[in-house]
């Protein structure tokens, strides 16, 4: 019942938002391990995709990935806009399996090369995420860095903070997360259509 609502909210989002300014794009992905907030989603190869619409201040998407060897799926529904430079929105992340799904109000801020991002649960104000990254100077032309710091509250699903490392060439980018696992890579592909 609620994917079937989502999915009705998302619909309507798209249809309300329409103008001359719109635009749709898409992507796909693979990646060797999918790790969402420091942890992983699930032991192996990921495929993902995507599709967002953007319109004048406005932009709904969705987005879907396996969860590695576990069989599962992961469904996001999200729509969001500009408010004088902040980004707002909400999302909803949905499961195949019995695991209950969750949403979060965000924002997001980009301010002198940093991006700063703060997510709660709207059922729970005290399961929230922070998380700061910084694109680094290029150092090799063609290789672009961004390190990441995020840390998940005491009152989500799990509490972690990590440290990630993205490096990227075109469309290949290698992450190394520091978390208190240990140290963890991941290696993804993604096409824009």
């Amino acid at each position: 019942m609620k994917t079937i609502t989502l999915i009705t909210l998302f619909v309507g989002a798209l249809a309300f938002i329409t103008n001359a300014y719109a635009s749709v794009s898409g992507n796909l992905g693979v990646t060797s391990e999918y790790y969402f907030r420091g942890a992983s989603q699930g032991d192996g190869v990921s495929i993902s995709g995507g599709l967002d619409y953007a319109g004048e201040g406005y932009y709904a998407g969705i987005w879907t990935a396996n969860l590695g060897s576990t069989g599962e799926q992961e469904t996001d529904f999200y729509i969001g806009t500009d408010i004088n430079g902040f980004d707002v929105g909400i999302i909803s992340y949905e499961y195949s399996d019995a695991t209950a799904g969750l949403k979060e109000y965000y924002v997001g801020y980009s301010f002198q090369g940093f991006d700063l991002f703060y997510a709660v649960n709207t059922d729970d104000s005290d399961s929230d995420y922070f998380s700061v990254s910084y694109g680094l100077p290029t150092i090799i032309e063609g290789v672009s860095s961004t390190l990441t710091y995020g840390d998940t509250g005491a009152g989500a699903a799990y509490d972690e903070d990590y440290l990630q490392l993205d490096v990227s060439y075109g469309d290949l980018t290698l992450t190394v997360l520091d978390t208190d696992a240990g140290t963890l890579t991941a290696l993804s592909y993604g096409w824009s259509l």
